[in-house]
């Protein structure tokens, strides 16, 4: 008995080993099956945005739309029985904000989706930070250049702004069958602005106006007297707005108040009845075009909007275009966890934008599909013209691409 006492020792020695070897091996799994911004019953999306800021009125109605469709979604079996939780972060239309959001919410707040965020600096900066980190992105920008070549985890929800560009111009020498016009660029100087600015340049080699003039204009700026007493000098038969809300509206009171008279055409951001709720008569000749329809508009897709909001938001009796924006980048991100299935992790999002094909949004606007090689939504736009006395954007043409090459 003596002489097998030690091997009993060792024997038991070994077993403890094998089960201290067990326990750890079985922690580390356990730590690397957790993934960041999911649990057994939740999923944790992040969403930068200016809420405080020059363009807030935006991301304002973003926002009220994210608040719905969660609460739809959350309340009709969640997402592969998930509940979806989103954390919210003001960037104010900063860019150091935007970054310092960014952080907060990956590396504290563990989300496992961004959207994000108010401006085209602001995104360029987040971008590199969210391949580093593994973060599926609907970047809320319309940068051409984020997105050809593809970006593994980053999406975009919206028409390029060279799209938007090059419809205009379409439009005004191919709709308008405009002869020798004189056209004039109003352009904020950001990143974002100087995208229209630059293809505008471009293109007016192509069509070969009579004549192209630019002004420049803050974003958050109240006041363009001298942009537009400049501009009557030119005296254009066309000017392009690149603006949003508040700044488009006041451009056009003070072109109004200053007897300026043109043919004013402005993009995705200020083709939004609250610009008509702002400028009043002012907006008398305003055409804009954009990528969603609006809440008048008699289809399944706004139909369906109006119900839920009826439902869960009743206090909110109309959506403008910048609701319907936050809207359909949320249907989108529903429809990729849907696809990822209940085995989420930023690969299997990833996979679950690029299983979209051919999604009908029933009229909220064109059909979409992503890609392994294609993560733009949006290809189709339409224009619309501004119906002052009932304050609202009227549809004028079709849903269409640009054609043009250059």
């Amino acid at each position: 008995m003596e002489k097998r006492a030690p091997i009993r020792g060792y024997q038991i020695l070994l077993v403890g080993l094998l089960v201290s070897v067990f326990l750890l091996s079985t922690t580390f799994q356990v730590k690397a099956e957790k993934v960041r911004g999911v649990t057994d019953t939740t999923i944790k999306c992040g969403i930068v945005g200016d809420l405080t800021g020059p363009i807030a009125i935006i991301w304002q109605a973003a926002l009220e739309a994210l608040k719905t469709h969660t609460t739809y979604v959350n309340e009709t079996g969640g997402i592969h029985g998930r509940k979806f939780v989103h954390l919210v972060e003001d960037d104010r239309y900063s860019i150091p904000m935007a970054l310092s959001a960014f952080k907060k919410l990956i590396f504290r707040d563990q989300v496992l989706i961004l959207f994000a965020a108010s401006g085209v600096g602001h995104t360029h900066a987040i971008i590199p930070l969210a391949e580093k980190n593994k973060v599926p992105m609907i970047a809320q920008t319309n940068d051409r250049r984020y997105f050809n070549p593809v970006r593994r985890y980053i999406f975009t929800a919206l028409p390029f702004y060279e799209d938007q560009i090059e419809l205009i111009f379409e439009y005004i020498f191919r709709d308008l069958k405009a002869k020798n016009p004189t056209i004039a660029l109003a352009y904020p100087d950001t990143a974002a602005g100087n995208i229209s600015r630059d293809l505008c340049r471009k293109l007016v080699k192509v069509f070969k106006p009579n004549g192209y003039v630019e002004t420049v204009i803050s974003v958050g700026a109240g006041d363009f007297t001298s942009q537009i007493l400049s501009l009557k000098r030119s005296d254009p038969d066309y000017v392009i707005i690149h603006g949003y809300i508040d700044s488009t509206a006041a451009f056009l009171r003070d072109a109004y108040k200053l007897r300026f008279k043109s043919n004013f055409i402005t993009i995705q951001y200020a083709c939004d009845d609250d610009t008509l709720r702002l400028a009043g008569v002012a907006a008398r000749n305003l055409i804009g075009t954009n990528a969603f329809c609006s809440w008048d508009d008699d289809c399944p897709g706004m139909a369906k909007v109006k119900r839920i909001i009826m439902k869960y938001r009743p206090e909110n009796k109309y959506t403008n275009r910048n609701f319907l924006n936050g809207w359909f980048a949320f249907m989108l991100i529903h429809k990729a966890l849907e696809n990822a299935g209940r085995n989420l992790t930023p690969e299997t999002v990833v996979e679950g934008f690029e299983k979209i094909q051919d999604f009908d949004t029933e009229g909220i606007c064109g059909v979409v599909s992503y890609g392994p090689d294609d993560h733009k939504s949006i290809d189709y736009s339409r224009f619309y013209k501004a119906d002052v006395d009932k304050r609202q954007f009227v549809p004028i043409t079709g849903w269409r691409r640009p054609t043009v090459k250059y």
